[in-house]
């Protein structure tokens, strides 16, 4: 945070908007209030701002109308003094710092109008803050945002080229750290932070400085009973009520039921709050929710409620996540219409879970899932002495099944904030019920932490339908992070030297696949794209292999972009290998391998009997990494009908190679070159593989392959044999006119079956469209032709033009150039049109 207001290279201090993204209890706020104790002494950001402007987001959320102004001399207001003037002179040399920047409640593209420049004109809260943002209000100035996930996509449509900074979690190096600070002494300290990790689930999520915190509060007693329930916890409704619960036994001269009413009064506080936008709280507003001056001077609340800064008698939650907690506590619990307090009288579940909901990104829909969770209501009773809601879990689910219906085919819910939902509610049948609904996941924001991760993998693991995902972020795997933090655990947490797929670290990969190993999982398409080391490929490929290995539903993976090397291929091939993977389609493009990658492919080749589609695009496999490929091929079990060799550095040489794979592989029906030096007479060799009785393919691509007009009379021969070719792509090739005649009579042949063919900057003049015309005046089977790259002028397409307007041609889709053509060609394309209405230019 030092650094991110630095000049730029120039040593140019212009205005600058810095956003500081993190999920809730992350310590975005801390971070903030840091940032500016060390400006104040001078350690951060030397000479670069005068003056910081801190403004609380939600504190203000619920008032009106408000000025720039007012918010400048409420920051100031212990300054005697016209201070506004004093701020203004040099506007360059201010910070805002707006925190908790809630998400807009108005359509952005309505706001712009009602933007103001003015900072004595009052505006609504939301019109305000977004005029900041959006640089209408003290452009010369800059900005400190601090927003949620769930904010970030509408937050990017307002702001120009921000500075994005992302808090992450607690490593367990830091998270150790924390509980030895909490703690009076060391043992006590340790002995917990051990017992948390005997939980995976709760490990994880104390990872989050917020939950880490409440665990520590609560267990200083350091009681056995209270260990082994802090085992159970799964979920982060699990904390807040153990939070809870744990709060209530600590009650001195008041009984159980005063507790319990004073937190029922705490919830109905909290509901009320959340739908009036209202984070802070007069003696009055507690006392008309039950909650009394000696209450509020009760240690008991101290749990919950704090003084604001700077406010005697104004009180707020410790934390917003406990407001919002108690919130979804009072729906769960709220079991008749008398919504007492405030305006929810005839709303129906729908409606209130519609006004919460947010696409299922708010913690309030999420806590609800979990409190709704079934045994969890006898807990929910104990700690706040009232039942839950009869048929609110079935009402959760209606709703949950309408919003996924009307909302997430338009890409409206972010399928990892609806994973929480379920992950909260622990549920497989539920989650079974939900994730049926959906045919495919897409997941592309840039990171995820392990609490997304533990998330999508409960539901990968709940998929009992046959699912498609794609995983891709910046940011998954973690290993320097788990390798640093083991060096911190006992014994018996240490890795040995040769470990296996059962103690790797526990990273989010580890957790994914953990999940892609569970036998009812029927995941069966996985992308997945992510950033990592190379020297970590070999830890990468091990857990994919497992996954192979255990999980014969997965018929489609594709890794391409990921740097995999041979290293990470060879491990991964030991899972592809095994007699249980059952993958049809392989995409291994972009994966940084070389000739070496290509034995151990052609040993898999071998022996796979589903492996239909393999695509190894740039890779600089090379002619000797090919005819390994190409050897395994003619060994195989006959069933690979599509093999991707694009840009892979071949030449001439591999020749022999793939002209007998085509001789001896009925099965192969695709095979794209693009971009390999085949050269002449490297396509020489294939079409004598074109001709052979067994060679069935279709699609052939040797688009930029250093082709001249000298192997056309090998492509007409082919021609004249080959049934089955359907496609044929020989783009960017100096086939030339005179090439293009010779393989005009090879498409003329009653044998060629040719449907599409792609001649794109072919360096083809009118001198060869004659011979093109009088093809498809006879070729009935030809539907798409692509000329466009090529010198044709009016004379050569008014020729075509008048081929295409015959009966007997079949073509429905004709690429040309049309920039340079005339009128009278025009005409003639427009008539064509009239008479054939269903043909495409």
């Amino acid at each position: 945070m030092g650094h991110v207001f630095d000049p730029d290279e120039e040593g140019c201090s212009s205005s600058q908007t810095v956003v500081l993204q993190g999920c809730a209890g992350i310590g975005k706020t801390a971070v903030v209030h840091k940032f500016m104790f060390d400006w104040a002494a001078g350690m951060v950001t030397p000479g670069r701002f005068d003056y910081l402007i801190y403004v609380n987001c939600r504190e203000i959320s619920h008032i009106a109308n408000l000025s720039a102004a007012d918010l400048i001399t409420n920051t100031f207001q212990d300054i005697d003094g016209p201070i506004l003037d004093v701020i203004l002179v040099y506007p360059e040399k201010l910070l805002f710092i707006l925190d908790g920047f809630p998400e807009l409640q108005h359509p952005v593209g309505n706001l712009e109008e009602d933007l103001s420049a003015n900072p004595q004109e009052q505006k609504p809260v939301e019109t305000l803050l977004c005029s900041f943002v959006r640089k209408k209000l003290f452009p010369e100035s800059s900005l400190l945002i601090t927003a949620q996930p769930a904010t970030m996509k509408k937050l990017h449509s307002l702001l120009k080229q921000p500075i994005q900074a992302e808090i992450i979690w607690f490593t367990n190096a830091e998270k150790r750290a924390y509980f030895l600070s909490q703690f009076s002494g060391a043992n006590a300290a340790m002995r917990v932070f051990y017992e948390l990790q005997q939980n995976q689930s709760l490990d994880i999520m104390s990872s989050l400085p917020i939950i880490s915190w409440m665990i520590c509060s609560v267990l200083q007693s350091q009681e056995d009973g209270d260990r082994s329930l802090m085992r159970s916890l799964q979920t982060m409704t699990d904390v807040y009520l153990f939070y809870f619960s744990k709060c209530l036994k600590t009650l001195t001269g008041i009984s159980v039921w005063k507790g319990q009413s004073c937190l029922w009064g705490l919830c109905s506080l909290a509901a009320e709050g959340l739908q009036n936008q209202q984070v802070l709280f007069e003696v009055r507003d507690l006392r008309r929710h039950g909650i009394g001056v000696y209450d509020i001077n009760c240690t008991f609340l101290n749990y919950f409620l704090k003084k604001s800064e700077g406010s005697v008698n104004v009180y707020t939650f410790l934390h917003f996540s406990f407001q919002e907690f108690l919130t979804a506590v009072f729906y769960a619990l709220k079991n008749d219409s008398n919504w007492m307090f405030f305006d929810q009288v005839g709303k129906t579940w729908q409606e209130i879970f519609q006004q919460y909901g947010k696409g299922f990104s708010s913690l309030t829909i999420q806590f609800l899932f979990g409190l709704l969770r079934k045994g969890k209501g006898k807990a929910v009773e104990t700690t706040f002495g009232r039942k839950v809601s009869p048929g609110l879990r079935e009402e959760l689910l209606k709703w949950t099944e309408k919003e996924i219906k009307d909302k997430y085919s338009m890409l409206q819910i972010e399928p990892m904030d609806l994973f929480h939902c379920l992950y909260e509610i622990q549920e497989e049948e539920y989650a079974e019920k939900i994730i049926g609904d959906l045919q495919s996941i897409i997941l592309l924001q840039p990171s995820y932490t392990k609490m997304d991760i533990l998330a999508m993998s409960f539901c990968v693991k709940s998929s009992h339908s046959h699912l498609s995902v794609s995983l891709k972020c910046q940011h998954l795997i973690g290993f320097e992070e788990e390798e640093q933090a083991s060096a911190f655990m006992t014994p018996v947490f240490t890795l040995n030297q040769s470990f296996k797929l059962h103690n790797l670290p526990v990273s989010q990969l580890h957790l994914l696949c953990q999940a892609l190993r569970n036998p009812c999982c029927k995941i069966k398409d996985l992308k997945l794209c992510a950033s990592f080391l190379p020297e970590s490929s070999e830890v990468v490929c091990n857990y994919l292999a497992s996954v192979l290995i255990c999980n014969p539903n997965l018929t489609e993976l594709d890794l391409s972009e990921n740097p995999l090397g041979d290293t990470g291929v060879k491990y991964l091939c030991e899972g592809l290998r095994h007699s249980n993977c059952k993958v049809e389609k392989l995409d291994l493009s972009t994966c940084y391998l070389t000739d070496a990658s290509c034995m151990e492919l052609s040993s898999f080749l071998q022996v796979s009997q589903t492996l239909k589609e393999l695509f190894v695009f740039a890779n600089t496999l090379g002619d000797i990494g090919v005819q390994h490929l190409c050897e395994g091929l003619q060994h195989a079990q006959g069933i690979i009908e599509s093999l991707v060799l694009s840009q892979c550095s071949l030449s001439a040489a591999c020749r022999e190679s793939l002209a007998q794979v085509l001789r001896s592989t009925r099965s192969l029906t695709r095979l794209l070159l693009i971009n390999n030096k085949i050269e002449d007479l490297g396509l020489k060799w294939l079409c004598e593989g074109l001709k052979q009785p067994d060679c069935q393919l279709k699609d052939l691509a040797l688009w930029t392959c250093h082709l001249t007009g000298e192997c056309c009379q090998d492509l007409c021969n082919a021609l004249y044999t080959n049934e089955y070719l359907r496609d044929l792509d020989l783009s960017d090739n100096a086939l030339g006119d005179e090439g293009m005649q010779v393989l005009y009579e090879g498409l003329k042949h009653p044998s060629c079956k040719l449907q599409t063919l792609w001649l794109a900057e072919c360096h083809l003049t009118d001198a060869c469209c004659g011979a093109l015309a009088s093809v498809l005046n006879r070729n009935e089977n030809l539907t798409l032709l692509y000329l466009s790259g090529n010198d044709l002028k009016d004379f050569g397409v008014q020729m075509l033009c008048d081929a295409l307007i015959q009966p007997i041609c079949k073509l429905q889709t004709f690429y040309i150039d049309t920039d340079h053509l005339h009128e009278e060609t025009f005409r003639k394309m427009e008539a064509l049109k009239m008479s054939k209405p269903g043909i495409t230019w």
